[in-house]
C-alpha cells in the first residue's frame, strides 16, 4: 500500500510537471505550481486510512487530470479553459469519435496511467487493505511542510508582470475555477430565451444609400455562408502557394477582404458575434439580445437557416429557430453519416426559387472541421496522399494535403451557391467568412483550435462578398466602399452584423456605420480576442499584449 501511496501521488502529478515545461514557467511559478498541488493530493490522500476508498473519493481530479495530458498531447500548451469544458457538451458524439480516433497514443497514455490506479484502488478497498496509522501521521506532516513551501513559492513568484493567482497559473486550481465558470455559462445559456424574451431591433427597410431612384425589388436575395475551420492562409484567392479556389479567382464581382480576423476561436463564441450585434468587448450582452436574423424578419424579409451541423444546445441552435424556416438537415441523419455542404445548395435553390418577398438566408457549413479527408467527396482528392489522419506532426503533410482538399470543395460550393443567386437575375449578395482558423502543425506543435492562446492562423479567416450586377448598379457607393475596405484589417466578429444590414437597406439602432466594411465612413478597430473566460484581450500584430 505504501507504494501504491507514492506511485498516485506520482502519477497525479504528471500534467503539472507537463504544463511546468510546456508554459516555461519561471523558477518561483514553477515551485508552487509543483509543491502546492503535491502538497495538496499528499494531504488528501493521506486524509483517510482507508486509502483505495479515498483515491475513488479524487476521482474528479483524477478525470481532471487525465484530461489536462490528452489537451497537452492537442495543443502542447495551456490549461483545460471554460470553452473546453463547454466544447465537451456541445460537440456531437460524431466529432468526439473523429477526434478521439485521431488522439489513440495520448488516449492510450491516459489509460495506461489512470485505469490502474482505480483498478488497484478497487482491490483495496475489496480486500480492506488500510495504512498505518505512523504512516499516515508522517504523510501529513510532510503534506503540510510541503503545502507551506508552496505557499512560499506563490507569494514571490509572477506571471508576467502580474503576480501569480492560483485561479490563473496553478492546476488543478485554475481547472477546477474554469469548471465552475463553465458550469455558469451553461446556466446562462440554457435560459437565454427567457433572458432575450421581448428584444427587439425596431428594424425597418431603409433607401438612404440607393443611387437608384426605384423602389427596393421584392425579390433582393441575401445570403450569409458560415464556414466551419476555414482559416485564410490556405486560400489560393489569398495568396496560397496551392491553387485552391480556381472558381472564386474567376468569379465577377467578387471582393476578397485578405486581412480578416476572427475574435474567438471557439464556434459556440464565433457564429453568436457574426450573427448578432455583439463582439467581444460586450459578448454577455449575449444573454440578452437575438440575432440579425430577427432584425430581418421585422424589415420584412423571408429568412431560412440551413446547417450541415447538428444541433448542440448553443446560441447557433437558438438564432436559427428565429427564422422562418429553420433546417438542420442532419437531424434526420443516422450519427454515422456524413453529408456534404454541397447538400445545402438544394435548400437555396428551393427558398430562391419559391421565394418573392425579400429573402435572407444563413448556410452553416461544416466546411473544414476535422476530420478532414471526410469533407469532400474524392473527386476533390487533387492534394494527395490525404489518408493519415491521426494527429500526429508526422503525419502534417497528409493532414494539410486533405485540409486543402476541404478548401477546394468550398470553393466549389461557394461557386455553385453564386451561379444559384445570378441565375434568378436580381439583386443578390453573398457573403462568406468562416468561424475560426486552424493550426495544422505549423510550427511543429500546435493542432486544430481552441487552444486558450491562440495563434494567427486560428484567428486569420477568409471574408468574401460577391454581389450581382444589378445590385452593383443600384448600389454603387456600397460596392465602392467594400472595393476601397478590401485592404482594411477587418474583426469579422464585430463588422458582419453591420455590413449585412447596410448591404439589405435594412435599417436599426444598433447599425453603426462606422463598424460595416460596405461603408466609407469605416473605422479599422483595434484586433480583440475574447479569451476563455469571456475578457476582451488586446491584440497587438499576431500577439496578445495582456494575456490572462
Amino acid at each position: 500500500m505504501k507504494k501504491f501511496f507514492y506511485i498516485f501521488l506520482g502519477v497525479m502529478m504528471i500534467p503539472n510537471v507537463l504544463l511546468v515545461l510546456s508554459e516555461h514557467q519561471n523558477l518561483w511559478t514553477a515551485a508552487c505550481n509543483l509543491l502546492l498541488p503535491l502538497g495538496l493530493y499528499w494531504l488528501a490522500a493521506a486524509s483517510s486510512h482507508k486509502f483505495g476508498r479515498t483515491v475513488w473519493l479524487m476521482f474528479p481530479f483524477i478525470f481532471l487530470a487525465a484530461f489536462q495530458i490528452v489537451l497537452t498531447r492537442l495543443f502542447s500548451q495551456s490549461i483545460i479553459g471554460v470553452d473546453m469544458f463547454l466544447n465537451v457538451v456541445t460537440t456531437n458524439l460524431t466529432e468526439i469519435n473523429e477526434l478521439l480516433g485521431s488522439l489513440i497514443p495520448a488516449v492510450a497514455i491516459v489509460f495506461i496511467l489512470y485505469i490502474p490506479m482505480l483498478v488497484m484502488a478497487s482491490i483495496a478497498m475489496r480486500r480492506r487493505r488500510r495504512l498505518g496509522a505512523s504512516f499516515v501521521n508522517i504523510q501529513r506532516r510532510l503534506a503540510a511542510v510541503c503545502i507551506g513551501f508552496g505557499l512560499l513559492s506563490g507569494i514571490v513568484a509572477h506571471n508576467g508582470s502580474k503576480p501569480m493567482r492560483l485561479i490563473d497559473d496553478i492546476f488543478p486550481v485554475n481547472v477546477s475555477y474554469n469548471l465552475c465558470l463553465a458550469v455558469n455559462r451553461y446556466w446562462k445559456t440554457e435560459h437565454y430565451p427567457s433572458t432575450s424574451k421581448g428584444f427587439t431591433f425596431h428594424a425597418q427597410p431603409f433607401q438612404t444609400h440607393q443611387t437608384s431612384q426605384t423602389p427596393q425589388p421584392p425579390n433582393k436575395t441575401i445570403l450569409l455562408v458560415i464556414g466551419e475551420t476555414a482559416r485564410a492562409a490556405n486560400f489560393g484567392i489569398l495568396g496560397y502557394e496551392r491553387n485552391t479556389t480556381p472558381k472564386l479567382s474567376k468569379i465577377q464581382g467578387l471582393v476578397s477582404f485578405p486581412k480578416a480576423y476572427t475574435e474567438s476561436n471557439t464556434t459556440h463564441k464565433s457564429v453568436p458575434m457574426l450573427l448578432s450585434a455583439v463582439s467581444s468587448v460586450d459578448f454577455d450582452s449575449l444573454y440578452r439580445q437575438r440575432s440579425v436574423i430577427t432584425a430581418f424578419r421585422e424589415a420584412g424579409f423571408r429568412t431560412a437557416f440551413f446547417s450541415n451541423q447538428r444541433r448542440n444546445g448553443s446560441f447557433i441552435d437558438f438564432f436559427g429557430n428565429e427564422a422562418d424556416v429553420c433546417k438542420f438537415i442532419k437531424d434526420d441523419a443516422a450519427p454515422s453519416q456524413n453529408i456534404l455542404d454541397e447538400r445545402l445548395i438544394d435548400y437555396v435553390k428551393r427558398e430562391v426559387a419559391n421565394t418573392s418577398q425579400p429573402l435572407f438566408m444563413v448556410l452553416h457549413c461544416y466546411g473544414s472541421h476535422f476530420n478532414y479527408r471526410e469533407r469532400y467527396p474524392r473527386q476533390f482528392a487533387r492534394f494527395l496522399p490525404d489518408v493519415a489522419m491521426e494527429a500526429r506532426r508526422e503525419n502534417r503533410q497528409n493532414l494539410l494535403n486533405a485540409y486543402d482538399n476541404t478548401i477546394l470543395y468550398t470553393d466549389h460550393v461557394l461557386n455553385r451557391l453564386v451561379e444559384v443567386l445570378r441565375s434568378k437575375g436580381s439583386e443578390a449578395v453573398m457573403i462568406y467568412t468562416s468561424d475560426h482558423g486552424e493550426d495544422i502543425y505549423d510550427d511543429g506543435r500546435h493542432f486544430l483550435h481552441a487552444s486558450i492562446v491562440p495563434t494567427d492562423y486560428q484567428l486569420h479567416v477568409p471574408l468574401f462578398v460577391w454581389t450581382s450586377q444589378s445590385y452593383e448598379a443600384n448600389h454603387r457607393s456600397i460596392v465602392k466602399a467594400l472595393k476601397s475596405n478590401s485592404g482594411a484589417t477587418i474583426s469579422t466578429s464585430l463588422s458582419l452584423f453591420h455590413t449585412i444590414l447596410q448591404m439589405a437597406g435594412v435599417s436599426t439602432p444598433f447599425f453603426v456605420a462606422s463598424h460595416s466594411f460596405s461603408d466609407s465612413s469605416l473605422v479599422v478597430p483595434h484586433r480583440y480576442f475574447i479569451n476563455d473566460r469571456n475578457e476582451a484581450v488586446l491584440l497587438q500584430g499576431k500577439t496578445i499584449v495582456n494575456k490572462q
